[in-house]
C-alpha cells in the first residue's frame, strides 16, 4: 500500500515497533485526507487483532418503560407520566417476554429503559430472577450506567453493594449507554446536563469491572463536538481498558436528530478507522448497522470494524432517533454481506465467546 499521506507510513512504523498513538497523532489521523491509506492501516490493525472473523449476536430486547426524568434533546424514546404512549412493564409481562424469547433461541437478552422513578431496585432484581428462571441459560446484558447511577442513590448504595446485587441476580454486562460525549461543553448544549457525567460514567464502568461484570464503552459523535473533544473521549476509554481490560468492544455512532444535519458516509467510516488505530487495547470494534445501514456497515468491516452487533432488535430506541434501518435482519442476510465481504461469519454471545462459525 502506498500512502498519499507520508503520516501514516510514519506512524505505521512506530505502531510496529510497538509504540500508541499519541493525542497530538490522533488529532493528524482526523484531518487526514487520505482515506484509503487510513483503512488500509485499520484493516491491517484489525487483522492482527481480532483475525478474519466478523461476528454478530441473537439478542431479544425488553424495554421495561419508556417513562424518564432525564430530558436529552436527542431523545426522541422518552416519555413523561401520563403521555398517551407512555408504558411501564409488569414484572408478569416481562417473565413473559422472557419465555418467548425462547422462540429465538438467542444467547442474549438485554434488558433497558429511562430512569423511571415508579421502578425500585427490588422491581428490577425480581425481573431480573424471573427472567432467569424461564431462560437460565440466556446471558443478560443489563441497564447502562446512567440507570445504575440512579439505582444506586436512589437505593442510598454504594455501587460495590449494586454490582454484587445485580450480578447475583443475573446481570452478565452492563451496556456503555449514557457516555454520549464526555465533553461539558457538549453534553449541555445536548440537554444532558442532569444526567450521569463523564467522570461518573466511568467510575461506574470501573466499579462494574472490579466486580467481574463486563460492558461496552460507546461515543457519541456527530453533535457539535471538536476533533479534541473526541480524542479526549477515546483517550479515557482507553486509560480504563488499560487498568480493568474489561470492555469486550467499542461502539462509536453517530447522532442523530431530525433538526441537526446527519454525520457523512465519509466521517464514519473514519470514525471506525480511527477508533480501531488509537484504541489498541481493544480486540474488537462494532460498526453499528442500525446506524449505518447494512451497507455502511458492510464498508466498515474494511475499516476495522469486526463485529456487526445483533439480530433480533425490537427497535424501540434506535428507530425512535430516527434511525431508518429495518427493525429486524434475517440471520442469512448478515451471513451474506459479511461472506460478501471476504469475512468468515460468526454468531458471538454477550462476552464475544463463538457460538457458531458459518465456514
Amino acid at each position: 500500500m502506498k500512502y498519499t499521506d507520508s503520516f501514516l507510513e510514519e506512524l505505521e512504523a512506530k505502531l510496529n515497533a510497538g509504540g500508541r498513538v499519541s493525542e497530538e497523532e490522533a488529532r493528524r489521523l482526523f484531518l487526514t485526507n487520505d482515506i484509503l491509506g487510513l483503512g488500509y492501516l485499520a484493516d491491517k490493525l484489525r487483522q492482527q487483532r481480532a483475525g478474519m472473523v466478523v461476528t454478530f449476536v441473537g439478542n431479544y430486547h425488553i424495554c421495561y418503560s419508556n417513562i424518564c426524568l432525564n430530558s436529552c434533546r436527542h431523545c426522541i424514546f422518552r416519555r413523561n407520566p401520563g403521555d398517551a404512549d407512555a408504558f411501564t412493564l409488569s414484572l408478569e409481562e416481562i417473565e413473559t417476554l422472557a419465555e418467548e424469547s425462547k422462540k429465538s433461541e438467542v444467547p442474549e437478552i438485554l434488558i433497558l429503559g429511562g430512569i423511571n422513578p415508579e421502578l425500585d431496585l427490588g422491581f428490577f432484581i425480581e425481573a431480573l430472577e424471573r427472567i432467569k428462571k424461564r431462560v437460565p441459560e440466556v446471558k443478560i446484558l443489563g441497564f447502562s450506567p446512567i440507570e445504575i447511577d440512579y439505582l444506586s442513590k436512589q437505593e442510598n448504595i454504594s455501587l460495590d453493594r449494586l454490582f454484587d446485587l445485580l450480578r447475583s441476580a443475573g446481570v452478565s454486562a452492563i451496556t456503555g449507554g449514557g457516555a454520549e460525549i464526555f465533553s461539558r461543553r457538549v453534553r449541555n448544549r445536548l440537554g444532558c446536563a442532569d444526567k450521569t457525567s463523564g467522570e461518573l460514567w466511568l467510575e461506574i464502568m470501573e466499579t462494574a469491572h472490579n466486580h467481574g461484570v463486563y460492558s461496552n464503552a460507546s461515543m457519541l459523535y456527530g453533535a457539535g463536538e471538536t476533533y479534541p473533544e473526541r480524542i479526549e473521549h477515546l483517550l479515557a476509554i482507553r486509560e480504563l481498558q488499560d487498568r480493568t481490560g474489561s470492555f469486550t468492544h467499542f461502539l462509536p455512532f453517530a447522532f442523530t436528530d431530525k433538526d441537526h444535519p446527519p454525520t457523512t458516509g465519509y466521517d464514519d467510516i473514519k470514525m471506525i478507522a480511527i477508533s480501531r488505530i488509537f484504541l489498541d487495547n481493544f480486540t474488537h470494534i462494532r460498526a453499528y448497522w442500525s446506524h449505518l445501514g447494512l451497507p455502511g456497515a458492510q464498508l466498515a468491516l474494511a475499516f476495522g470494524a469486526d463485529d456487526l452487533n445483533g439480530l433480533k432488535q425490537k427497535g424501540r430506541i434506535i428507530h425512535s432517533s430516527g434511525g431508518g434501518s429495518p427493525k429486524l435482519t434475517e440471520r442469512e442476510v448478515m451471513i451474506d454481506i459479511i461472506r460478501d465481504a471476504g469475512r468468515i461469519p460468526a454468531e458471538r454471545d454477550i462476552l464475544f465467546n463463538i457460538i457458531r462459525t458459518y465456514n
